[in-house]
């Protein structure tokens, strides 16, 4: 076994995946950050278009987390999290500064080649699941997960989006925002 594979092999014990899904997915991965290189720093008009193909599905909630593998989701968020749609305007009016997104902000806060990567694999119309919101200081909420997914969504002008919430959360988001809860 030479030290790819050996590398290859512990990282796709990391993740709980077999070999073979591992590297498939790093194929996917690089060939994505290649192409995305061309839109870092473009204005959105010079974008591919971007369908957002939300992923709902209860296995795919730990992506919220940016990463999260489905072991420690389980332990950690045993309950999953619950799905609401908002107006995008009201979320970004809750949302904390950290979290925000201003104008002018979209390639000058957060990591450019993530968004640019987010761009591309959009345009491929793969899914892509809701952000995690959670309440933060002062009235306010932050992103737990999807910066950049609420970013693109705010910079190509989405009227709604999709979020979680910690089932723990609820009241008090709902007393922050008006949430359409999906049950």
């Amino acid at each position: 076994m030479d030290m790819d594979e050996i590398i290859d092999n512990i990282f796709a014990d990391n993740a709980g995946e077999t070999l073979e899904s591992y590297r498939s997915k790093k194929l996917l991965h690089s060939r994505i950050s290649s192409e995305a290189n061309q839109y870092i720093e473009t204005d959105s008009s010079d974008w591919p278009p971007i369908t957002f193909n939300w992923d709902l599905s209860k296995e795919g909630q730990r992506f919220s987390l940016d990463g999260e593998n489905e072991s420690n989701f389980k332990t950690h968020y045993q309950e999953g999290f619950i799905l609401g749609k908002v107006e995008l305007h009201a979320l970004n009016s809750k949302l904390c500064h950290f979290s925000r997104r201003d104008k002018g902000e979209l390639w000058t806060v957060g990591c450019k080649s993530s968004l640019a990567y987010l761009i591309v694999y959009l345009s491929e119309k793969r899914p892509i699941s809701p952000p995690l919101v959670k309440p933060h200081l002062m009235g306010e909420v932050m992103l737990m997960g999807g910066h950049h997914r609420y970013a693109i969504a705010k910079e190509i002008r989405e009227k709604y989006i999709p979020i979680y919430v910690e089932p723990k959360y609820r009241k008090e988001i709902d007393k922050l925002m008006e949430i359409d809860w999906i049950s």
